[in-house]
């Protein structure tokens, strides 16, 4: 399993997330399961919000 910490302090296991979207307009990273959003981090800037992104991909497509 792997796990990471969210900017609110919740944890969420990757293994249970089918999807990751980033919200260019809202600065918010929505992580869906199959049929539903499980967790949702809101940032500041949209900066934050790509920055974020870029810590998912290495995190997951360095495997």
């Amino acid at each position: 399993m792997r796990w990471i910490e969210l900017n609110d302090g919740d944890l969420i296991n990757l293994d249970a997330v089918a999807s990751i979207v980033a919200g260019e307009k809202s600065n918010r990273v929505c992580y869906v399961a199959e049929t539903e959003t499980i967790a949702t981090e809101i940032f500041a800037t949209h900066e934050q919000v790509e920055h974020r992104m870029q810590q998912l991909k290495d995190l997951l497509l360095d495997k």
